[in-house]
């Protein structure tokens, strides 16, 4: 017993007697101890291995758009907001806003759909939903739209929506 102690107070010396050690031994205890409370370690992991960050997407976007039916163009609204891989927040069609449903970004991809009423005289309404993809390029996203159900079948739609105002001023949904 008394040898073992004496090779305890050998290694308790020599820690004492290194600086670099005993810094190391505190900074992960510190670490250690964080991470127990956070969720530093999932970040710092994150970090490490490079993992994707969220594109700033957040915030309003507007693009011209011109649809596939005569004298059909309008300046559309995109106020997006989100965390992680979601996306959500509202896109307006022939500038009424719709909600944005099943919306998901990865790298530098966006989809979502939205969904609007569409009637042919005094008949009943049809559901139409338009399914949006979009790339980020800098401030400017490059979407193809197209649309299914309703009365009238349409050709996918290329537009570019450029953000509006200042992304470090829009409020996070984090």
């Amino acid at each position: 017993m008394n040898d073992s102690r004496t090779r305890l107070d050998r290694i308790n010396t020599r820690i004492r007697n290194n600086p670099l050690l005993s810094l190391l031994i505190a900074v992960s205890t510190l670490v250690i101890g964080l991470s127990t409370f956070t969720n530093a370690t999932r970040n710092l992991i994150d970090l490490l291995s490079g993992a994707e960050q969220r594109p700033a997407i957040n915030g309003l976007w507007q693009a011209q758009v011109s649809y596939d039916w005569p004298n059909a163009n309008y300046q559309e609204r995109f106020d997006f907001a989100g965390s992680d891989t979601q996306l959500y927040g509202s896109a307006t069609f022939t500038g009424s806003p719709n909600g944005i449903l099943e919306g998901e970004i990865a790298g530098g991809t966006l989809r979502f759909i939205t969904k609007t009423p569409e009637s042919l005289g005094s008949g009943p309404t049809q559901q139409a939903i338009h399914r949006y993809q979009g790339k980020m390029a800098g401030d400017e996203i490059k979407f193809v739209m197209q649309t299914e159900g309703g009365y009238s079948t349409h050709v996918p739609v290329e537009f570019t929506a450029k953000r509006t105002g200042n992304p470090a001023l829009q409020p996070s949904a984090n």
